[in-house]
């Protein structure tokens, strides 16, 4: 027999049992909504900020319903692919996990991909949980259409640095580190940056740790993404760097003079501000040099 709506879960924002759960799941950071008869009657906090929207009430005014935020793209799920639209969650969950993916937009229109969970713990109830693949997705997509490296030189491609560093900056929040950017210019000729392309990025690999990106940024000019603790190591970073790199195997590098230019994120400061100022501490630093912004 099944139980009324009001049996089991309070919609009232006093309500103890409502107070418990919305505080459990607003520790989460994925997405969380709870279903009844597949309507929404809750949000997390995480979906709120998404969304922009604090209130069930105000999302359904706008929305009506929650698959409506769904992008209709043949690469993900939509309600357009569910036998009944209205039970969309049950339909999703027939799916092999790698299939349960949704594509939706935020307030700001920043498109994102979410892998799809689905709990029903008492009948008519459903626990919706959004992971965010977006990263994830993006790297497997440029991985697999073999756009991740740059061929010429085995350092990653500019695009796919640019599409992931979301990454970065997740990898300084959680380890309390911040982002540092060096630019690295050969001062050559094309011909002889071309003849030493494969050596330069080979010794600049064999000298940074596996987490650390090396990304080819322009014809001759090269980005090293990594994370730190301050400006200071940076500096030690980058100059330590410029020695080594010309070391045994790759002495022949000796004769291409090369410029550093070094930036450290400061508070929350976005990736394409520290690259900015990465490129202008470089255009500041003579041969064999490295500055820092």
């Amino acid at each position: 027999m099944s139980l009324s709506h009001n049996e089991i879960f309070s919609t009232d924002p006093d309500n103890v049992c409502h107070k418990l759960f919305q505080s459990a799941i607003d520790t989460q950071k994925n997405l969380i909504v709870l279903l009844y008869q597949n309507n929404p009657v809750l949000f997390n906090k995480a979906f709120q900020e998404f969304t922009n929207m604090p209130t069930v009430k105000m999302f359904l005014r706008e929305f009506s319903s929650l698959p409506n935020r769904f992008v209709p793209h043949e690469a993900y799920f939509h309600p357009g692919k569910a036998e009944n639209p209205d039970e969309w969650t049950t339909s999703i969950m027939k799916l092999s996990e790698s299939d349960r993916i949704v594509s939706m937009i935020n307030y700001k229109a920043e498109p994102y991909a979410f892998s799809v969970a689905v709990e029903t713990p008492i009948e008519e109830y459903s626990i919706v949980s959004f992971t965010d693949i977006s990263q994830d997705l993006i790297k497997r997509i440029m991985i697999e259409n073999d756009v991740s490296i740059n061929k010429e030189s085995g350092a990653f491609n500019k695009d796919y640095f640019v599409h992931t560093s979301k990454s970065f900056l997740n990898a300084a929040e959680f380890n309390e580190k911040a982002v540092g950017i060096t630019m690295i210019e050969l001062m050559s000729s094309d011909s002889e940056a071309d003849k030493y392309l494969h050596d330069f990025t080979s010794s600049i690999k064999c000298n940074i740790r596996q987490s650390d990106m090396l990304v080819r940024w322009e014809k001759k000019t090269f980005l090293l993404a990594y994370l730190i603790d301050g400006s200071d190591n940076a500096m030690k970073f980058s100059r330590k760097l410029l020695s080594v790199m010309r070391e045994e195997p790759f002495e022949n590098l000796k004769t291409i003079s090369m410029r550093l230019g070094t930036a450290v994120q400061i508070n929350n400061e976005a990736i394409s501000d520290i690259i900015e100022r990465a490129e202008k501490a470089l255009h500041q630093s003579n041969s064999s040099q490295t500055t820092l912004l």
